[in-house]
């Protein structure tokens, strides 16, 4: 899942469970339905192997299982996983710039993401996941029915994850709305604007220039073609609102990640590591604030 702001999977090596992938991350859907369900916790499964076939090309894989969670149970979620053999890869925190996720990676099942909010989506996490909640349906994976959202709220979280997929974003969109039909795609469009979500929308379907003046449409247009970290900076910082929001940006830009640091060395930093991350970040803040004026 391409993007600046796309969660990060380390390479863990191969599980230990000796199948195909597209069955063992099946697999994993069933597992994690039962676990949530036998401990009263509200999810749905959504894209990849959840979503109706119909809403993906033919042969379009998945390598995780993604859940939206209501967010009041996505801490016992992840309790609850890592009781049966997940560890945490990325927190809510250090997961994408959005916050909106955490992986955990099991050696025997792969990945699992936990949303608790769905990028793109101005209304609130709780009002948004009620609102997929009440329309619900259920679909069998590995032969297991499991919770996922109705048709057309796939249709509208895969449109909306397009927006930060800049390699297969468009590709997808047009599979959808192929899918959906011209009335059902422009009630579509109305679902997205109900629910806060029309820049993200626009971002997807490549008509940002309708949302001149937003003070995200510069955010979404970095994250959809994608960017260096100082453009998402910038652009993250003339839509933020208020001190608070623009210190935890200054935070973030001087801080490492080290979970993904971790990820991308398959070890535990040292010190060295830290010191050679920030150097490299350094030069590549310069690199992006010299190379506009070097061209002016």
């Amino acid at each position: 899942m391409g993007g600046l702001e796309t969660e990060a999977h380390p390479n863990r090596g191969t599980p230990l469970v000796d199948l195909p992938l597209s069955d063992r991350i099946q697999l994993a859907h069933a597992l994690v339905e039962w676990l949530s369900a036998e401990a009263g916790i509200d999810l749905l499964h959504i894209k990849g192997y959840a979503a109706d076939r119909r809403l993906y090309a033919v042969g379009r894989a998945s390598s995780d299982v993604d859940v939206l969670v209501r967010p009041a149970h996505a801490g016992r979620l992840a309790e609850i996983l890592v009781a049966h053999g997940w560890e945490v890869t990325t927190t809510f925190r250090s997961g994408s710039v959005f916050h909106h996720a955490m992986t955990l990676w099991s050696e025997h099942w792969g990945h699992v993401d936990i949303h608790r909010s769905f990028p793109g989506v101005g209304l609130a996490p709780e009002d948004f996941f009620e609102r997929l909640w009440t329309r619900r349906g259920e679909s069998p994976i590995a032969a297991w029915p499991c919770r996922v959202p109705a048709f057309e709220d796939q249709a509208l979280l895969i449109v909306l994850h397009a927006a930060r997929d800049p390699h297969r974003g468009s590709a997808d969109v047009e599979t959808v709305r192929e899918a959906v039909g011209p009335r059902r795609w422009a009630e579509l469009e109305s679902a997205a604007r109900a629910c806060e979500a029309g820049v993200s929308w626009a971002a997807a379907t490549g008509r940002l220039d309708d949302w001149q003046g937003h003070p995200e449409r510069a955010v979404w247009e970095v994250v959809s073609r994608g960017g260096s970290r100082v453009e998402l900076f910038r652009a993250r910082w003339r839509a933020s609102r208020g001190q608070a929001e623009r210190w935890e940006l200054l935070r973030s830009l001087l801080l490492i990640n080290g979970d993904h640091l971790r990820m991308k060395l398959l070890r535990e930093p040292r010190p060295a590591d830290y010191a050679r991350e920030l150097r490299s970040r350094a030069a590549d803040v310069a690199r992006s604030v010299l190379a506009p004026r070097r061209r002016r």
